[in-house]
């Protein structure tokens, strides 16, 4: 399997549109990680309902539905430390660290080997 840095996004509402369109582009549940820093983290387990720019409001769980992994940075390490899964180790995310600490969302899938 390989795997690939799909996107980064600024807000939980642009993940879980982009979630939702890689599952329109045949993505499963199982193909897809997030990678977050802690607050963000924490808002999207803990809040039911978050508000969209559009004022509309949009579970968080429907999200967390539709991902296989939901990571702080911390937690991707200790992931990747103890599985060796992503390629490159921490490196596979160092450029992307910074936007990460400060609320970014990195989606990773795993591509099927052809």
């Amino acid at each position: 399997m390989t795997y690939t840095i799909h996107t980064s996004v600024h807000s939980i509402e642009e993940c879980k549109r982009a979630v939702e369109e890689l599952h329109r582009k045949g993505y499963t549940k199982e193909q897809i990680t997030l990678v977050t820093n802690n607050a963000c983290q924490e808002a999207i387990l803990e809040n039911w309902d978050l508000r969209g720019a559009d004022g509309a409001i949009f579970s968080s769980h429907s999200l967390l539905e539709k991902v296989n992994n939901l990571f702080n940075l911390k937690q991707y390490e200790y992931f990747q430390k103890k599985t060796g899964t992503f390629p490159n180790g921490m490196d596979f995310l160092a450029d992307r660290i910074a936007a990460i600490e400060s609320g970014s969302i990195v989606i990773i899938t795993k591509e099927a080997d052809e």
